[in-house]
């Protein structure tokens, strides 16, 4: 068995995991890499018969974390603070005070690729981000009118949409030879170094949907492919920069997102009535 990600020999390390309560799967582990795939995953079409898992209870508010991250990230990304981390903690007050009103607003335009209903996109558009949404196979709920109209961008949102890759490699040099992002953030939840057994909740064999793992050395071996620093902030957000950026600041602002963001959105005024003006002036002119 070859690995989907860098074609090195996989060994089987789990069998007989039943999905959907009636197919048989295996998983492997890439000797190199050590990225986990399922195999044979031959229930794809009826695992997304529906492309959101209607066990996917945490959609919203996942969605308002992320919101948060990505914003103070992009706003914050170029800030390096000379403080040790005690300080840091201590004293965040002064911090936010101090930088937080000094920052740049990221006005680059943002690519959601695997965007789902778009809530993702309509968030963080009502935020003030310039986001535009694509996924080939959900349909666009939240987002309608702001779908990718560009090739390129300068930063790439995918969450919650590796694990569910059937062709990860073939998708990873789309993604970053064809939008070249400065920035790529997204989320999977990693597996660590030790091989979860197969109670892990995050095989998801009831629906299926999962066929791929990663840990930290999968990140770092396509971090290094494309070219790009690699950061995770925690086991489930993850940041490729080709720039290589203060690990120490992005994690101490990340993390502390929620404390962040109300004084960072100050500097940034929300899309929703402009882009509710825009739709409104698309209609108009489809019925002239």
């Amino acid at each position: 068995m070859k690995c989907k990600i860098c074609k090195s020999e996989s060994k089987l390390i789990l069998s007989n995991l039943t999905y959907l309560g009636k197919y048989q799967g295996q998983i492997f582990r890439c000797v190199k890499c050590e990225y986990l795939q399922v195999s044979p995953a031959d229930w794809l079409e009826e695992a997304y018969s529906e492309s959101i898992s209607i066990t996917d209870t945490g959609l919203i508010a996942r969605n308002q974390l992320f919101t948060k991250r990505i914003a103070v990230f992009l706003s914050i990304k170029d800030i390096k603070l000379c403080f040790p981390l005690l300080f840091l903690r201590v004293f965040k007050n002064l911090i936010k005070i101090i930088y937080i009103k000094n920052i740049v607003r990221y006005s680059k335009k943002i690519l959601d690729f695997g965007g789902g209903y778009g809530v993702l996109v309509r968030m963080l558009r009502d935020f003030g981000l310039h986001a535009e949404w694509r996924d080939p196979y959900t349909k666009n709920i939240f987002a309608r009118g702001f779908e990718a109209s560009e090739i390129e961008y300068d930063c790439l949102l995918s969450f919650e949409v590796l694990e569910h890759l059937e062709d990860p490699d073939t998708e990873f040099d789309r993604l970053f030879n064809q939008h070249k992002p400065n920035f790529f953030i997204f989320s999977t939840l990693l597996y660590g170094r030790d091989i979860p057994d197969s109670k892990w909740w995050y095989y998801t064999p009831e629906t299926g949907q999962h066929i791929g793992f990663f840990n930290e050395v999968t990140l770092d071996f396509l971090a290094k492919k494309y070219g790009y620093h690699y950061i995770s902030i925690d086991t489930n957000f993850h940041i490729f920069s080709k720039s290589k950026l203060d690990e120490k600041t992005i994690r101490f602002f990340v993390l502390r997102a929620d404390y962040f963001f109300p004084a960072i959105a100050k500097s940034y005024a929300s899309l929703t009535l402009g882009d509710s003006q825009f739709i409104i002036d698309d209609l108009r002119r489809e019925k002239v």
